[in-house]
């Protein structure tokens, strides 16, 4: 009998195995549907625990218009350069911390008068005082059919300070000022999560090719 279909298929089935082992677990996600905000925060998750908050040096206006693909996201007026949206997790027992999220602006807000240059910026922080700039993007303009959303995604799971924390912080805040009072930017889907590594699995691997290599080498010895 021909057993190399079948260990291909196990082998197969092993890695499979593993791949769910390493599913990204959802620390906390913010999709704005149930909290509906209207103000600066706190502001709840709706999976998880946490708190989402907005700060602007001036007066700012907080409201829920549609977000990406949904009917509620968290927006936002009166951008100065340093304003930010600000989401806090723990991350206890938890390591390989991820974020991603959606985010959109007005013709006039933060990214003009140069929309080809980054307008906002990822920066995050163990203590809430002291941040860490991750990357700068460039967050598209709300055009006259409807939002024109851009996704982010940063794996932060290399940066082992933010792994086992009571609490951790994320901030997207602008590097560019809004060309108007009522310049505005939103962001929907705000998710904070980690990747454990797959230690078990590729343990598990090991020793299946350990001992499948093992008894090939007795077969064709």
């Amino acid at each position: 009998m021909n057993k190399k279909p079948l260990l291909g298929f196990f082998f197969g089935s092993v890695l499979a195995l593993c791949g769910v082992s390493i599913q990204a677990a959802t620390i906390a996600d913010w999709t704005f549907e149930t909290s509906v905000p209207t103000t600066s925060g706190p502001i709840a998750p709706e999976v998880g625990s946490g708190t989402g908050i907005g700060v602007h040096a001036g007066a700012a206006t907080y409201s829920s218009p549609s977000g990406n693909g949904s009917a509620q996201s968290w927006n936002s007026n009166t951008w100065a350069i340093g304003d930010y949206y600000q989401f806090q997790a723990s991350t206890l027992g938890e390591s390989g911390i991820t974020i991603s999220w959606d985010q959109t602006r007005s013709s006039s807000g933060p990214g003009q008068p140069n929309p080809s240059a980054p307008s906002f910026k990822l920066q995050y922080s163990t203590d809430g005082t002291n941040f860490t700039d991750a990357f700068s993007y460039i967050v598209p303009v709300t055009g006259n059919t409807g939002a024109v959303w851009t996704s982010q995604f940063a794996d932060l799971s290399s940066v082992s300070a933010l792994d086992n924390q009571s609490a951790v912080y994320f901030r997207m805040t602008a590097i560019q000022a809004a060309q108007s009072a009522n310049g505005q930017s939103r962001v929907d889907n705000v998710v904070i999560a980690s990747v454990p590594e797959p230690t078990a699995g590729l343990l598990l691997v090991s020793a299946v090719l350990l001992v499948a290599g093992r008894r090939n080498r007795r077969h064709y010895s």
